[in-house]
């Protein structure tokens, strides 16, 4: 609203002015009346009005007087002038002093309204004008910013740092780039990430040894005063936390590191650009830094593509026999694998997503409930491509499975047997070892070993291969060839598969299923 204050002698026609004209509707508001310019001059510097509207001849201090006093102080406010004597020298007068209407009285209301609209379009575009000139300032600080951390190609023309640097006025010295993407939640807008921005800015500044800048996707800060070991950094991430996770935002942040000067701000913003892209791999929460100490798993240097693959055999046996403290060492045993041989990003999620449909598909055939139960405490699987951070990562994969793993345990100590007996009759075509399931169960593989004998009457590997040739047995009735039998029920050696069924059977397999 455009703020107006009125002054006359007259108090009706003060107050009339006031309800006869649709000041709201119009865009203006009434903030004070006077009786005369002495009290106008009062008013004006304690309510700010952009539009005066002032009688021209009063006691003491008349209208004209009033403009010009205010004209002296500097004011750009806007006039309308009232007079009930149309006198042409008043007028002359009066428009000397800038005013941008001369109205007799009785006031016309036609006449008033059509003057006000006007005047409201002119107001509003020096308002966006004195904006523009305000921000002019920033913009330029804002342009210069980015072209000294982000220097032109060569085909572009070359840039000379110095000069930005001048122009900024930097001091020489050390400095360092702080860099933040923003991790917007979900529903969120442009509006609520200008909002985000606004509020960091506002904090930090354009000035000063810390000066804020946005150069999309990122935003950040050139430090003209570095950070000096990790109590700084932890007070610059509690400021950042407290001023954009109160906005119901998330963020990563990274510094490139100290440069020797801000005319290799450029090399600091480079490193830290590169870390936000593998923000991923490192702890949550933490100023991400090239000395890699935040990195998970930092340290995992060997090959470990066969414990890898091992353990995600042992992770589908841990949800499948419902043993829930065995899934999040695993979990992370392949997550280390997947880093230690380079694994990026979307390899990662791809394996997990991987590992979570697989666990699925094995057990939808046989508890068809699983899907349905799962998706009521978990979040879809699709969730887990929008994870910031493998350790978040990790944790949704773990709490899914457990979850699964919840479902599939039916009691405690006790029941271990016939929970191996089921899982050889729904897995003899997988290479299940004692000692694994023995791991699993928290058990001595020999002690295991002798409750299965003394529970089934057999030898484990026996158990194994028996269920094998009853099942090689039944794909033979079918017509099936000897070598697909042998590979569909867990031998990939039809030599070994043909002594073992000769073992058990008392013929060879060709025979049996020619004879059946």
């Amino acid at each position: 609203m455009i703020k107006v204050l009125i002054v006359d002698d007259e108090p009706k026609l003060r107050e009339g002015l006031r309800a006869l004209i649709p000041w709201e509707e119009l865009g203006y508001t009434v903030v004070a009346t006077a009786a005369n310019g002495l009290q106008a001059l009062e008013k004006y510097h304690t309510c700010h009005p952009e539009l005066i509207v002032a009688d021209i001849r009063m006691p003491g201090m008349d209208g004209l007087e009033l403009i010009a006093e205010l004209r002296e102080q500097g004011s750009n406010c806007h006039v309308l002038i009232l007079s009930g004597y149309a006198d042409f020298e008043y007028a002359k007068r009066a428009i000397a002093h800038r005013i941008d209407g001369y109205l007799l009285k009785p006031v016309d209301e036609e006449e008033m309204v059509s003057y006000l609209i006007e005047l409201r379009d002119t107001i509003a575009q020096e308002g966006r004008f004195s904006r523009w000139n305000e921000e002019e300032p920033a913009r330029n600080r804002e342009m210069l910013l980015r072209a000294l951390l982000q220097p032109a190609s060569a085909e572009e023309g070359e840039d000379d740092p110095a000069k930005h640097v001048a122009a900024l006025g930097l001091k020489p010295g050390h400095v360092e780039v702080v860099l933040l993407e923003l991790l917007a939640p979900s529903g969120s807008g442009e509006e609520d990430e200008r909002a985000v921005k606004a509020a960091v800015e506002q904090h930090f500044g354009s000035s000063g040894e810390r000066l804020f800048f946005t150069l999309p996707p990122y935003i950040g800060l050139l430090l003209q005063e570095p950070l000096q070991g990790e109590q700084e950094r932890g007070q610059l991430m509690e400021e950042l936390s407290g001023l954009i996770r109160r906005k119901g935002y998330d963020f990563s942040a990274a510094t490139g590191g100290t440069v020797p000067g801000p005319e290799e701000a450029a090399l600091s913003f480079q490193v830290a650009r590169e870390l936000l892209r593998r923000a991923f791999f490192f702890r949550k929460g933490i100023l991400i830094s090239a000395d890699l100490s935040g990195m998970l798993f930092a340290g995992v240097l060997e090959e470990r593509a066969e414990e890898g693959q091992d353990a995600e055999s042992r992770l589908l046996l841990a949800v499948e026999t419902g043993n829930r403290a065995a899934i999040e060492p695993l979990v992370k045993v392949i997550c280390a694998d997947l880093l230690a041989s380079g694994s990026e990003e979307q390899r990662i999620k791809d394996t997990f997503v991987r590992i979570l449909s697989t666990v699925l598909a094995r057990l939808e055939p046989v508890y068809p409930e699983i899907r349905s139960n799962a998706a009521k405490h978990s979040p879809p699987i699709g969730e887990l491509y929008q994870s910031h951070y493998l350790a978040d990562l990790q944790e949704q994969v773990v709490n899914f499975l457990a979850e699964i793993a919840d479902q599939m345990s039916s009691g405690g100590k006790g029941n271990e047997i016939k929970k191996i007996t089921e899982l050889i009759h729904r897995r003899y075509n997988e290479n299940l070892k004692l000692e694994t399931l023995s791991e699993l169960f928290s058990y001595n593989s020999a002690y295991l070993g002798k409750m299965f004998k003394n529970t089934t009457g057999e030898y484990f590997n026996t158990y194994v291969d028996k269920v094998r040739i009853e099942k090689a047995k039944e794909f033979l009735a079918q017509g099936m060839k000897v070598y697909e039998v042998a590979e569909k029920v867990g031998y990939m050696n039809p030599d070994y598969f043909n002594a073992k069924f000769r073992k058990y059977v008392g013929t060879s397999p060709s025979s049996f299923r020619k004879n059946n």
